[in-house]
């Protein structure tokens, strides 16, 4: 980044601690990298990026800490054949495992969102397949990063003949510190050039043979390894080179195996890191509580409640402004101490943290234009002794921007031409402005010189603004006003401190009177500003309280609604409850005396359809215990429906404008939307809806199966099979019988000849059962 850019807008101070917000050092390192983005289209697609980092942070805020170790110097190194340590094996293998983890995720969350994601999806479809060098690396390293016990059967073997030898050694110093207690300085055992030892008194020195190792400083202690150790402990010895020699074997071979992968770790490391980087950045802006801008391709800023992260955020005083190259230049005027500088560093800051990639400190709906290059001249030394020197550095630096800027220029002056005459610096100051002007650069620029208001108000490039300042309180509030000049009013504030009035009239006179009519001109402009945001204020608190009342009086409506729909629902279910009762009763009596009666039984099914028409529709109203879950939201493929006036569950197949194909049960149809209501999914909700005739919805299959049954059997099945028949109104069905011996066919034939509700029959055709079903076509 501008090291001196950044200083003047104080970027660094803003972005000191982002260390605590990234996941990895790589990406703490990308930031401190970080350039000012000149292309638009580059500047989009970090932005595009960003948002898609963002929603899934915002979504998921504890599933994507990834931190990642930057193993790329590890690579490098297998890859001219040095050997990799154990820490670099435990890195990479960290990474790899962060690799297919998220992956998996990311793409689980594309499926359950049914969101591409494209830009980070770009970075995670290069990722390569490490699946083998996963498995290979988690044999040989542990999680603490340590080459396992286990990495090999040799190392296995050597570890464990260690750990018999160390129980051995264990062993038999423990029987001679029990056995010499006298003669040590204490009973414990230590080590001595990795040695185990025991604390021997001087005079006992040599009583236990083996190696004197050292002394105390005192000498009243020398540490001593017995004899019957010495030996033991020369094994270990030869077993830890052993092991040592095994475990640098591992390592080559495993840096072998780094080396074939190099290029595709190093591929995949940069990629991911693309990701991580985007997830830190995005982590640091939603704790800072900056939000999303709008990026648009013109030299346009508009900042809503933008403010200073800076600033204490208990009392900073958020801001509106709206600044381009198209009449909206602004040049901000008012006393010292206001605020002028704070609002420069803002527009400032806003601009270059969007052009690094990163969020802003204003609300979502802000926007900030493209910039290829942002100016700066910022300075604070107000002493007198330096105004020449302030005055030239000022000046050299605004030549230099002068000789660089353009229309696609941010630039942002402070205190211009400050420094030299007073009268000297207004007319530079207004050529300045002019020559910027002639450039259609951005401009926003901090001013006492009372003749650039003037010039403003004439100018249609430039407005004034100016930070608020209270008279009263003399204080000023920080709050940003564009459209309005500032007054320096050092006359009233010294009044208000106490100056005898006789200089302050004194003073007043000797003011000029275009400077008197100009400021009683801004105290009325101010006055009815103030006005009108109060004003303002009270019609949004108005229109605020009127949609309260609104939401009130509609959710005292709808309830009202589903209380009545609800109420006639109930009673809808009620009668025909009570009908589907009496239908009931009906066919029970139409069983017992079908066989002696004359009623037809088209006229018996007249009688149950006229019951049936008496039913009262129901209306979809509020949900009772027994009704489905109606669900208020858009219709698509492979809901599930409500018919209503089929009272029935059904799946959309298709929608075509108001038009719905389902299917119900085994039917196609075509039905208008406003005919169902959608409902959820659970497969038993449908039967729970309303309670109807056991006998009229119970469905009937077109063939019975009589096969295995003895004739008495078989027909007493069959009659009660024609009974469902007739009831649901088929015109044909199907008795499968078998061949056998011919003797059921037979009687059945006989039964079916004698039956009053039978047209005809036959047998089956070729693909029908052929002689082993009867196929009876009903009167």
């Amino acid at each position: 980044m501008d090291q001196i850019t950044q200083k003047k807008l104080d970027l660094d101070l803003v972005l000191k601690d982002i260390e605590k917000y990234c996941y990895s050092e790589i990406s703490f390192e990308k930031i401190r990298n970080l350039k000012y983005i000149s292309d638009y289209n580059k500047l989009v697609e970090v932005h595009n990026e960003n948002a898609e980092g963002y929603d899934l942070l915002r979504k998921y805020p504890n599933e994507f800490r990834l931190k990642i170790y930057d193993y790329e110097n590890s690579v490098k190194k297998a890859k001219i054949d040095s050997v990799l340590s154990e820490k670099e094996l435990y890195y990479i293998l960290r990474n790899i495992i962060v690799y297919d983890r998220f992956s998996k995720r990311f793409e689980s969350i594309k499926l359950q969102e049914n969101k591409n994601y494209p830009n980070l999806s770009r970075y995670i479809a290069k990722l390569d397949d490490f699946g083998d060098l996963e498995r290979f690396l988690d044999k040989i390293v542990d999680e603490d990063g340590y080459i396992r016990p286990d990495a090999s059967l040799e190392l296995k073997n050597i570890k464990t003949n260690i750990a018999k030898l160390k129980n051995k050694s264990d062993h038999v110093l423990k029987n001679i510190l029990r056995s010499n207690v006298k003669k040590l300085t204490e009973a414990i055992v230590t080590k001595r050039n990795d040695r185990d030892v025991i604390l021997v008194k001087p005079e006992y020195k040599n009583d236990f043979g083996g190696i004197i190792h050292d002394e105390s400083a005192s000498g009243n202690t020398f540490y001593v390894e017995p004899k019957e150790n010495v030996e033991i402990n020369n094994e270990i010895g030869i077993l830890r080179r052993k092991e040592r020699e095994e475990i640098l074997r591992i390592l080559k071979e495993a840096s072998g195996v780094i080396k074939e992968k190099a290029n595709e770790l190093i591929n995949s490391l940069w990629n991911f890191s693309q990701v991580e980087f985007i997830f830190s950045k995005m982590n640091f802006c939603s704790q800072k509580g900056f939000n999303k801008q709008n990026i648009v391709d013109t030299q346009k800023i508009n900042l809503k409640k933008a403010y200073n992260p800076l600033l204490d955020g208990g009392h900073v005083v958020k801001n509106d402004i709206i600044l381009d190259n198209e009449g909206n230049s602004l040049i901000i005027t008012g006393p010292n101490t206001g605020g002028k500088t704070v609002i420069l560093k803002t527009v400032g800051l806003c601009i270059y943290l969007s052009h690094l990639g990163f969020y802003i400190p204003a609300l979502e709906e802000s926007t900030i234009g493209f910039f290829e290059n942002v100016f700066v001249d910022i300075g604070d030394e107000q002493s007198i002794e330096n105004n020449l020197s302030t005055f030239s550095s000022h000046m050299t630096n605004i030549i230099k921007i002068l000789s660089e800027a353009n229309d696609k220029s941010a630039v942002l002056l402070d205190e211009l031409c400050s420094g030299t005459d007073p009268s000297e610096g207004a007319v530079l100051s207004i050529a300045l402005l002019n020559k910027f002007k002639r450039l259609k650069s951005t401009i926003l620029c901090t001013t006492h010189y009372p003749e650039i208001k003037n010039y403003c108000f004439e100018s249609e490039y430039y407005k004034n603004s100016s930070m608020e300042f209270d008279f009263e309180k003399l204080k000023p509030t920080y709050r940003f006003i564009i459209g309005l000049p500032g007054k320096s009013n050092a006359i009233n504030i010294s009044s208000k401190l106490g100056l005898e009035s006789s200089v302050v009239l004194e003073a007043s006179s000797l003011l000029e009177e275009t400077t008197k009519e100009n400021n009683i001109f801004i105290d009325k402009l101010s006055e009815s500003i103030r006005e009108y945001d109060y004003k303002l204020e009270y019609i949004n608190k108005m229109i605020k309280e009127i949609n309260d009342i609104k939401n009130v009086l509609n959710n005292n409506l709808e309830k009202y609604n589903e209380y009545k729909e609800s109420l006639y629902n109930e009673l809808s279910i009620q009668l025909n409850s009570e009908i589907d009762r009496k239908k009931e009763e009906m066919l029970e009596l139409y069983k017992e005396f079908k066989e002696n009666s004359s009623l037809k039984q088209h006229e018996v099914n007249e009688i149950i359809h006229n019951m049936d028409k008496s039913k009262n529709g129901i209306k979809l109203g509020k949900k009772l215990s027994n009704q489905p879950k109606f669900i208020n939201s858009e219709i698509k493929v492979g809901d599930d429906v409500l018919v209503l006036g089929y009272n029935q569950r059904a799946t959309v197949l298709e929608i075509t404008g108001n038009n719905l194909q389902i299917k119900m049960g085994a039917m196609k149809l075509n039905i208008k939307k406003k005919e169902v209501r959608k409902i959820d999914s659970e497969p038993e909700v449908a039967t729970k809806y309303v309670s109807t005739s056991s006998v009229s919805t119970k469905k009937v299959g077109i063939d019975i199966n009589v096969i295995g049954l003895n004739t008495e059997e078989a027909l007493r099945e069959i009659e009660n099979y024609m009974d469902k028949v007739i009831l649901q109104g088929y015109d044909t069905f199907t008795i499968i019988h078998g061949l056998g011996s011919g003797i059921l066919r037979k009687n059945i034939g006989e039964y079916l000849k004698n039956n009053r509700y039978v047209a005809s029959y036959r047998s089956g055709g070729q693909n029908e059962g052929g002689l082993g079903a009867t196929v009876v076509e009903m009167k």
